[in-house]
């Protein structure tokens, strides 16, 4: 008894290829698979006249590359300021304003280590003040001025209004203090304007204590209000500084000490001493402490 042979494996049959149906006939092949019968494609015209196109193409945009770096080269660098801060510059580039507070205050440290004025100079605002001005003409001497830290305010809202500080400590005789030995702590004012953040004010806190002074003096009690810091009152019963103003006295400054976090000074008039205590916390000065004893 004969059976019916079986599939080989992956469906093929024994004994050679699969059966053909409807009778089809594979085609002959040519060379590389090719269908045969037909014979190469004949050559194309077209690969030249490509290739010349291209050739013209790129000679036109070397063509037009020279003509434009010659009449206007500051473009393969970026010419304008505002482009060179938008690349932040390089680190002894000193004419670049920061696009952010901090950055100035980078600048800055670097322009102060240098000692010269003409790295400071560049830094200042357009309306920097008499005594910023004053100070960047003068300077001449190299700070020992690492990190500037800059304060935005809380959750940088001093730097969204365009106003922000930083106290950095200078030497008395930079600060045109020669008979101060050691250094001062000093509050520095950058702003924003039209074309970045620039340098446009400095105080330090033996001046800001003469200010104090002064205003005292002159019976300037707004100004002396003005000078608190704003979470402070002083004074539980009486405020200090009316009543230092009321007695008439003439006062002086005596026994003033400073530091980096701030400064103390008595001022004395008559038989009374006005105490008061500078912080340096935020980056500015403000009368944190204030009494009066009789």
């Amino acid at each position: 008894m004969s059976y019916p042979s079986h599939p080989g494996p992956y469906g093929q049959y024994p004994g050679g290829p699969n059966p053909q149906y409807g009778g089809q006939q594979p085609m002959p092949s040519g060379p590389y698979g090719q269908p045969g019968g037909f014979g190469p494609p004949p050559p194309s015209g077209g690969n030249k006249a490509g290739v010349w196109v291209g050739v013209s193409i790129v000679v036109v945009a070397l063509v037009a590359f020279a003509i434009t770096a010659f009449v206007a080269p500051g473009f393969l660098v970026g010419g304008s300021e505002s482009q060179r801060a938008a690349n932040h510059g390089t680190a002894e580039d000193f004419t670049v304003r920061g696009v952010a507070a901090q950055d100035l205050g980078d600048k800055v440290a670097e322009a102060l280590k240098t000692g010269k004025s003409a790295a400071v100079t560049p830094l200042l605002c357009p309306d920097a003040t008499e005594e910023l001005k004053t100070f960047a003409d003068e300077f001449r001497e190299p700070q020992d001025v690492g990190y500037i830290h800059v304060n935005v305010g809380f959750d940088g809202e001093d730097e969204k209004k365009g106003l922000t500080r930083a106290v950095v400590s200078l030497s008395g005789s930079a600060m045109g203090r020669p008979d101060i030995d050691g250094e001062i702590p000093t509050s520095f004012t950058f702003v924003r304007q039209a074309d970045g953040w620039c340098w446009q004010d400095l105080r330090d806190i033996v001046g800001y204590l003469e200010d104090f002074h002064d205003a005292l003096n002159a019976g300037d009690l707004d100004t002396l209000h003005s000078m608190q810091c704003l979470d402070r009152s002083l004074g539980f019963l009486s405020d200090p500084f009316a009543d230092a103003i009321a007695s008439g006295e003439k006062w002086t400054m005596e026994n003033y000490s400073h530091r980096m976090a701030g400064a103390n000074a008595d001022f004395v008039g008559g038989d009374a001493t006005l105490t008061i205590g500078v912080n340096s916390s935020d980056g500015g000065f403000c009368v944190m402490t204030g009494s009066l004893e009789k």
